[in-house]
This record gives structure tokens, sequence and C-alpha cells, in this order.
């Protein structure tokens, strides 16, 4: 009997298309580096750089195991091959694209509370198709086919997990931080300085007293002679 696929084909379109904008609600960062206890900050950066190797490692050996796939001799009719062939083509332009941009952003943000969530979002996407196709080799295709994919499902379910607790911590982390912020006490604000500039006292200036202009010299009037008696 065959297996019936969990998610109907149809949906494909655009699901796994790595140009799709991913509805993401926008949580908030987590703290400040500087404001996390430095023991807690480690060790949720350390967990969050494993969770982020351990995604690309199921990516790439999922990419593989989908390549290795012979749809095209699977036990159907051509339609359902062209709907299978369809997802497997668009979960590995997903995995090529999409995976490593998201990944590179969670890196470069430094672990925040969206960019872990968008990665998270996708990698529920990319889990419910592979896990479909690899349903779908089990019924139609070989059975070498299937356990590889059912082991990439299985390392991707348990790296999504992981990174929906890191999002869960970083996010009470957080919400934490701010209830500690508006429950600490307050200081009053310092009263306003009020300044008063001094009055500028102008002294006036004493004039200044001009010389006192020296009396012109006048030259000392010649003596006249007295006029002599006219002989007589």
């Amino acid at each position: 009997m065959k297996k019936t696929l969990a998610i109907p084909l149809f949906l494909l379109a655009g699901a796994l298309s790595p140009g799709v904008q991913l509805s993401a609600e926008a949580l908030p960062a987590p703290p400040e580096q500087s404001q996390a206890v430095p023991g807690q900050r480690q060790q949720a950066q350390s967990d969050l750089t494993g969770i982020l190797e351990q995604v690309q490692r199921v990516a790439v050996s999922t990419n593989g195991d989908i390549g290795r796939l012979r749809i095209e001799k699977w036990k159907t009719d051509s339609d359902q091959k062209a709907q299978l062939q369809k997802v497997a083509d668009s979960l590995q332009r997903n995995i090529t694209y999409a995976v490593p941009g998201l990944v590179s952003d969670v890196q470069t943000s430094h672990g925040s509370v969206s960019s872990a969530f968008k990665l998270y979002h996708n990698l529920n996407v990319v889990y419910e198709f592979l896990s479909s196709l690899a349903d779908a080799a089990g019924s139609l295709g070989k059975q070498e086919e299937y356990e590889p994919l059912a082991a990439d499902a299985a390392a991707l379910d348990a790296a999504r997990s992981r990174l929906s607790q890191y999002i869960e911590q970083a996010a009470a982390s957080y919400e934490a931080m701010v209830r500690n912020a508006e429950a600490a006490p307050r200081e009053p604000p310092p009263p306003p300085k009020i300044i008063v500039d001094d009055p500028v006292v102008k002294t006036a200036k004493p004039a200044k007293k001009k010389p006192a202009s020296k009396p012109a010299a006048h030259p000392s009037p010649k003596p006249t002679a007295s006029p002599s008696a006219s002989p007589e």
C-alpha cells in the first residue's frame, strides 16, 4: 500500500522558494552583551554555534541525498513523478541558497532572536517537505533512497528543536531583563539648577584731564624812545 504524502504537493509553489519573504514576527533582540552574565552569554553563544554547524552539516547531507534520487524510476504515474521532482528541486534550491543566507544572518547579528526565528521558520518548512519526500521514497522508490532521506529529516528535526530552545531561552532572558529594569527603583531627577548672572557693574572711568595749555609767550614790548625835546 502506498503511503499518502503528509503535505499536498500542489502547495509546493512558493513554499520552498529561497526568494520568498518569511512572515516571521519581529521579535526583540537578546540583551546586550554587557548586560548578560558572562558565563551564560558564553554558554548561549557556544550552543548557538553548535546548532548552526549542525544545520549546515544536515543541509550538505540532504542536498547530496536528494541529488541521488531517481524519481523518474519510481512506481507511480508521470504527473506525480513531475510533482515529486519539483519538490526535490525546490528543496535543493532552498538548502543551497536560503539556508546558508539565513545562517549567515544569525551569525552576523550575534544570535538575535529575530534572525534565529527566521531560520527556524524556514527549517520547519524544509522539514515538512523533506519528510514527505522521504515517505514517497519509501513507498515508491528504493530502500537505499529512503533511508538517507529519513536520516536527514531526523537530523534536521533535532537541529530545529535545539534552535527552538535557544530562541525560547533568549526571549525569556530578554523579558526578564526588561522586567528587572522596570522594577528597579528610579532615582528622582536632580533639581534644576538656576543660574543667576551677577549684574555687571560698570564703573565710570574718570575722564582724563587734558593738560593745561601753556599761555602763548608774548614778546616783551621794546622800549620806545621818548621824544627828545625839540630845540627852541
